[in-house]
């Protein structure tokens, strides 16, 4: 009887483990939604992230001020500590791998879109999956979207951006020139009364800038810039600009050794210049200029600088500037990826609307109303602007198309020069 019912004891639960086993089996798993919407996301992510404090590092001294801000309100709304780092080294990837391994890596970085391939094939980017495309159409332009778009996939949080514009003296100009040939023409009319004002200036030696004659024309690197093998930059076209690009060297007197951005911003500072191709972090110091009569400007020589569109090169020939998109990337060898995810888009979407107080740069992020005249303008010019390629190989092109320009400006043969510079990436891209 002993033996019996111990066998009945042992059956019953051997058919008991195993109702619950297969009960267990055919459950199904309860899969987490992720919100689409901002404040939605903020909770998922704070929801699963393991720790209250996360390190970011950043690249450029002028955001200081805007991180120590935003970390502070950050802090104080998810109860979570930012550790701010400057890093002003010169192998950023290297040494965030290098600080991974030792534990201390970032949880979250700043750069520029041009880094993305270095930091994708060294394994220091976090794909960004969580952002739909309807969040994306709904706060962020293309021109963005294009930027942190690597091999299909995207990659970061864009926060603001640089690019070109120009900037126009309207006191002597009643409307700014939709071409440079109508600054030339305007050049041939104008008579200087003893001010000694230049007409039209830029960093010619900037091969950044000086793209902007070619780039409505050649392939840089692909529809996204991200496509090394993709590069054409000597048809009729770019010829053609180039040619015109040439033309301005002698019809300007300008001299590329005695011109950069900064000469350019003090000549405006100055009011000793009428037209000038900047950067647009040229904003606040206009800002500043508007209250008055700029201190070295000639008696009653009183300057009106605004802003416009970067012009086309004439009635024929079109113009593109390029921009870049600075961006918080995740680290997916941080400490914790959900904190990473957490301030990353805090920094994008959430102090949008306080990123040009804290350092004087203007957000991606739709603005809706919310900008003067003076940043609409800068913000258009950014959604019109092709996104710098986001290749390796883009160091090549800049110090050979530099080479290349710098020779061009001085008078050597312009197809020569633009078949060179083609050669010689395609060697680069091998």
């Amino acid at each position: 009887m002993k033996i019996r019912k111990l066998s009945s004891i042992l059956i019953f639960v051997l058919l008991f483990s195993c109702l619950v086993g297969c009960g267990n089996a055919t459950q199904p798993k309860q899969e987490v939604s992720i919100p689409e919407d901002y404040k939605g996301l903020m909770s998922y992510l704070k929801e699963q992230a393991d720790l209250d404090e996360l390190t970011c590092w950043y690249t450029s001294e002028e955001d200081k001020a805007w991180l120590e801000t935003a970390a502070k309100n950050f802090e104080k709304e998810y109860k979570v500590k930012v550790n701010l780092v400057y890093y002003d080294g010169v192998s950023l990837f290297e040494d965030i791998n290098q600080s991974n391994q030792q534990g201390k890596g970032p949880d979250v970085y700043l750069t520029g879109n041009d880094q993305i391939e270095l930091a994708v094939l060294s394994g220091m980017a976090e794909e960004n999956t969580l952002l739909t495309d309807s969040f994306w159409k709904e706060n962020y332009p293309e021109t963005t979207k294009k930027a942190l778009t690597y091999k299909d996939r995207r990659y970061g949080y864009p926060v603001y951006f640089d690019t070109y514009c120009l900037i126009y003296d309207a006191k002597l100009l009643e409307n700014a020139p939709a071409s440079i040939e109508d600054i030339l023409n305007f050049a041939d009319e104008y008579e200087d009364t003893g001010s000694t004002k230049a007409i039209f200036r830029w960093d010619v030696a900037d091969p950044y800038i000086n793209t902007m004659f070619l780039a409505s024309y050649a392939n840089l690197f692909g529809e996204n810039g991200d496509d090394s093998a993709a590069f054409m930059i000597n048809d009729e076209n770019c010829v053609a600009s180039m040619e015109y690009f040439q033309s301005l060297s002698a019809y300007l007197w300008m001299n590329k050794g005695n011109i950069s951005h900064d000469t350019v911003r003090n000549r405006i500072k100055e009011g000793t210049l009428v037209l000038g191709l900047c950067k647009s972090d040229i904003l606040p110091m206009l800002y500043e200029m508007q209250s008055g009569v700029p201190d070295n400007a000639e008696d009653g020589e009183e300057t009106d600088y605004q802003i416009s569109y970067v012009p086309s090169l004439t009635a024929e020939l079109s113009s593109t500037t390029l921009s870049t998109t600075y961006s918080a990337f995740v680290n997916p060898y941080g400490a914790d990826t959900s904190l990473g995810n957490l301030f990353a888009l805090y920094l994008s979407a959430g102090q949008a609307e306080k990123q040009y107080e804290g350092n004087g740069k203007l957000p991606v992020k739709n603005p809706k109303d919310g900008l003067d005249n003076l940043q609409s303008v800068i913000y258009a010019q950014y959604l019109n602007s092709e996104p710098v390629p986001k290749v390796m190989v883009l160091g090549d092109y800049l110090t050979e198309g530099g080479i290349a320009f710098d020779a061009i400006w001085g008078g050597a043969d312009v197809k020569e020069q633009l078949d060179r510079l083609q050669t010689t990436m395609e060697e680069r891209i091998k």
